[in-house]
């Protein structure tokens, strides 16, 4: 059964309003002497959300390149990376694969990918099956080797679309399920969906508002659209300031990097209205990893998944790991009230029916 999208109705999807963002301009007139401010290069069109040219040097060096800059847009506030950029069809089919993994130095085969993958992605599954009514037709931008989709399949009419040719194919082959080859402008020409969802696909664009553009089109009148993505005020940058994460956090992957201000603009004025929250998808156990250690955990699973330190088998297991889960939950509701949580999860309702 297909279901399309329930009536629009303008008061259920309240635009976040943020005052300091539409007020930009007013600071800039003020900052226009600071020293930190410089101009873009010339033929660069600036920043990727606003075009404006006006930035300031957040840092320098990414994960890759020490000595590439990182900048922050003086009027919008967005932090991006300047040209050039790779090919993305080709970076992604041929190099990214190489150095990013589920597993930190680890290239995996797409079955272990998957299995890593489709545990990863129950919780983002399951809220969006609160939101999108079954029966609908899904499309995930950006769909890997299909772990989201696998929990849709069997209440929805699912497809994807991938840059990476040999995951597209896992998921065609393997999966059962269709996936294209391709952008979203070039995918599944003249289809339209009830929702589609990008998880961690945002950061990656090198023209972000073009490309949710690219998505409001083929949506119909008031179909859903899900967003997940890095949130740059995470704790380990802004609260604990581990300088070994951020050597980590800043990648030539990852071309954009948002707050919810950023975010709501871009939504809005790409034609959709949106709901943007935070959640905290690692654990307090990878945050004191990161400060004790100052790497990645090994293995992804655990590092967002509830610690128990305790084995079973001890007597004392039971009430130590209750203790644990409790100050888990409580912590993640901290780093989500105090704005600081990882990720930025995102409804958006096309505007027009």
């Amino acid at each position: 059964m297909r279901c399309e999208a329930a009536p629009y109705q303008r008061s259920n999807y309240k635009q976040t309003v943020y005052s300091n963002f539409w007020r930009r301009d007013v600071l800039l007139d003020q900052e226009t002497s600071d020293p930190n401010l410089s101009q873009a290069k010339t033929g660069w069109t600036g920043c990727p959300l606003c075009r404006r040219p006006e930035n300031r040097l957040l840092r320098v060096g990414i994960r890759e390149d020490a000595s590439r800059p990182v900048y922050e847009c003086a009027y919008c506030g967005l932090v991006y990376l300047e040209p050039p950029f790779p090919d993305l069809r080709s970076y992604y089919s041929h190099s990214y694969r190489l150095t990013h993994s589920p597993v930190p130095g680890v290239i995996l085969p797409p079955d272990e990918r998957y299995q890593i993958q489709h545990q990863l992605m129950r919780k983002p599954a399951l809220e969006f099956m609160k939101e999108v009514p079954e029966g609908a037709s899904v499309l995930e931008i950006g769909c890997g080797v299909g772990g989201f989709l696998s929990h849709l399949m069997d209440k929805y009419d699912v497809s994807g679309s991938e840059l990476n040719e040999s995951d597209a194919a896992y998921v065609r082959d393997v999966g059962e399920l269709p996936c294209e080859v391709g952008d979203v402008a070039e995918v599944y020409p003249g289809k339209t969906f009830t929702a589609i969802v990008a998880l961690q696909v945002l950061e990656h664009q090198p023209d972000p508002m073009a490309f949710i553009r690219a998505i409001r089109s083929k949506l119909i009148g008031g179909g859903w659209l899900y967003l997940e993505l890095p949130n740059i005020r995470d704790a380990l940058l802004s609260m604990y300031k581990v300088k070994a994460y951020e050597d980590f956090y800043f990648r030539e992957a990852h071309l954009t990097y948002w707050g919810v201000e950023q975010l709501a603009a871009l939504l809005s004025t790409a034609g959709f209205e949106s709901r943007i929250s935070w959640i905290q998808r690692y654990s307090l156990h990878n945050h004191i990893n990161w400060m004790l250690n100052g790497v990645p955990m090994d293995d992804p699973l655990l590092a967002t998944g509830l610690w128990q330190p305790v084995d079973k088998a001890n007597p004392g297991a039971a009430p130590l790991n209750r203790v644990w889960a409790e100050l888990e939950k409580n912590y993640q509701i901290q780093m989500e009230t105090l704005f600081c949580a990882d990720t930025l999860k995102a409804w958006g309702r096309r505007q027009q029916i």
